[in-house]
């Protein structure tokens, strides 16, 4: 894992966590919480097709971002999302000291 140069992070994304919130009925309803809004060097794993019922497409992938201490801390529990599409942050792995790559997967 090579630290990107700054010319490589040219996606601008955006992370996110849920939080459990009540409305006026006292439903319980989940809300995005923005945590920041990094730009990061996207790289594509693998994609291929999934079959329950009807075909689903799983997309996996690598974004680099400069280090954070609120997504490091929370790793798994937050969602990003990369023009328009929402993706499970699946782990977390520090590069070094100044840099996190966040492995995301996404269902179609």
């Amino acid at each position: 894992m090579d630290k990107p140069f700054i010319g490589q992070l040219n996606v601008l994304i955006q992370i996110v966590r849920f939080e459990s919130t009540r409305n006026e009925l006292n439903e319980e309803q989940k809300t995005q919480v923005v945590v920041c809004n990094p730009y990061a060097k996207m790289e594509d794993i693998s994609g291929g097709e999934d079959v329950e019922g009807k075909i689903r497409y799983l997309v996996n992938r690598k974004y680099t971002i400069r280090l954070n201490s609120e997504v490091k801390a929370l790793k798994n529990k937050l969602a990003l999302i990369d023009d328009g599409v929402t993706y499970d942050v699946v782990n977390v792995i520090p590069i070094g000291r100044t840099h996190l790559q966040l492995i995301v997967k996404n269902y179609e």
